[in-house]
């Protein structure tokens, strides 16, 4: 997904590219054109014709590697999540409260998506707080997948889920305050992935992700509906959008392909990162949507209401 996506996005020369191994990274440096590949991380960090650097590697390095990426001088563009648990999470709170530091982004590409902002755009004008349920068709995972391994992964909640829940407050522009969270017995199958969380926002929004992973992957992955002040948008797997308000229906749709952001919200980093402006996700967010993802898993395994620490 990552790597068309920066072929396609100007100002932005591709000069190294590092995997494990180094076999992919030759592999891909030879497709996509980058100048060397390599299997140091050293080799990208410490070479000052880099000024950013894309870290598409499993969960539990984020935070590691966007340590060393800021302190190496380095802009950077994370694949989500941002962390795994809560003590990474409060060293990257301390690293970016410092002054002057190059700026940090996520990988929640879907506030970014075209139908994301018409949408928000529908809504944004609204004097009340609004309803908003994100459907997850997730799909089972082996038990051997590193994803749900929460040494690695995190789990599905945090390491996933945690787009959605991101998703919601991007809409409702403000971080979740409390959450509450039930979910289907595992019966050694499940990996707390057919979960319903709901969440609620310092304005009186509700917010709620149904994450299920029994389901069938030949049905659409996404649908989000929102209710508001007399509106009501129908978001259909990033193909479709419905709004209606006033007695008035619209439709928007992406027929041919989804388009989930990839390619906006890398614009949209290199902007602020050529205007020397805020990252588009403000920091605030990205810790909150962290924090959130770790309440809504500690409720699921108590069964009891978890309060989000705001910023």
């Amino acid at each position: 997904t990552f790597l068309p996506v920066i072929k396609k996005v100007s100002g932005i020369a591709p000069v190294g590219i590092v995997s494990a191994s180094g076999v992919s990274a030759q592999h891909a440096a030879r497709r996509f054109g980058f100048g060397f590949a390599a299997s140091d991380p050293q080799s990208v960090l410490n070479d000052p014709a880099i000024n950013m650097i894309a870290i598409l590697t499993r969960h539990d390095l984020h935070s590691e590697q966007i340590l060393s990426a800021l302190q190496s001088g380095k802009h950077v563009y994370c694949e989500k999540p941002l962390v795994i648990n809560p003590e990474q999470l409060e060293q990257i709170q301390k690293e970016l409260q410092k002054e002057d530091q190059p700026l940090v982004t996520l990988g929640f590409n879907r506030r970014f998506a075209p139908l994301a902002v018409e949408l928000k755009g529908f809504i944004d004008q609204r004097h009340e707080p609004l309803y908003a349920h994100y459907r997850v068709n997730a799909n089972v995972l082996p038990p051997e997948h590193w994803l749900i391994d929460p040494a690695v992964g995190g789990g599905r909640i945090i390491g996933e889920g945690c787009h959605f829940i991101d998703f919601l407050t991007f809409l409702v522009g403000e971080n979740p305050i409390e959450v509450t969270a039930v979910g289907l017995p595992d019966n050694g199958k499940y990996s707390e992935d057919n979960v319903v969380m709901t969440f609620r926002f310092p304005d009186q929004s509700i917010g709620v992700v149904s994450y299920l992973a029994n389901g069938d992957k030949s049905y659409p992955k996404e649908y989000l509906e929102v209710f508001c002040g007399g509106r009501i948008a129908v978001l259909q797997d990033w193909r479709k959008l419905e709004l209606v308000g006033s007695h008035k229906r619209q439709v928007k749709r992406h027929v041919l392909q989804q388009d989930k952001g990839h390619q906006a919200a890398w614009q949209a980093f290199l902007a602020a990162v050529q205007g020397e402006q805020k990252s588009p996700i403000p920091y605030e967010q990205l810790i909150g949507v962290a924090q959130a993802s770790f309440a809504a898993l500690d409720a699921l395994r108590s069964g009891e209401m978890g309060k989000i620490a705001r910023e």
